[in-house]
């Protein structure tokens, strides 16, 4: 389990699902410790969004809604199950899609806010893609890089759904090349092996 750092819920544990290494308590305090200031009332995505605890601990903080995008079976089971403890399903939306093949998400997302908020972009995106992934050959396990990362910053800047003052922040191992010229990289913040990176258009 683990928990949430400051705000509204400060405290609460999150589920998480199995099989899925959850984002760092210190790389999550320090992340919304340079969100703060953007983030009441703020609209808040999610991506890869596993247990949720990126968009619940932006909810906790003041963020106004979070949508929260996940593919797996289990993670999404287990996101359901923490907003429901938490009673903030009015404040949230979950969708199941695969983010880089199933682009129905874009859309429904778009729809979602036009009828709760009057606008269709996000002031806050947070990618959180797996980059490494396990693989078996000939009994033999081998670690991967997967790359969904730059994709995804690519789907985001063609999809126009990133507020034209807001921040997208990307979550990426120090081996991916995440190198775009569709935003302006202004921060990052270094962990070990993981980076996080702040964008603006």
């Amino acid at each position: 389990m683990i928990k949430v750092i400051s705000g509204e819920f400060k405290g609460r544990f999150l589920k998480t699902p199995k099989n899925i290494r959850p984002i760092l308590a210190q790389i999550k305090k320090s992340l919304f410790d340079i969100l703060t200031p953007c983030l009441k009332n703020s609209l808040f995505l999610d991506l890869y969004a596993g247990s949720g605890a990126v968009g619940i601990e932006a909810l906790s903080r003041g963020a106004k809604f979070c949508i929260f995008i996940e593919r797996e079976r289990n993670s999404l089971s287990v996101l359901s199950e923490n907003v429901i403890n938490l009673k903030c399903q009015d404040r949230c939306y979950i969708i199941k899609s695969d983010i880089l093949k199933d682009l129905i998400w874009i859309e429904k997302t778009k729809r979602i806010l036009k009828e709760k908020f009057k606008r269709e972009d996000f002031d806050i995106v947070f990618i959180g893609a797996p980059y490494v992934s396990n693989k078996i050959f000939n009994d033999e396990k081998k670690i991967f890089l997967t790359n969904m990362s730059l994709a995804t910053i690519e789907l985001i800047s063609n999809s126009k759904i990133l507020n034209s003052e807001g921040i997208l922040v990307v979550q990426h191992s120090k081996r991916e090349d995440i190198n775009t010229q569709k935003f302006i990289m202004f921060r990052q913040e270094f962990y070990g092996e993981t980076i996080v990176s702040f964008f603006r258009h």
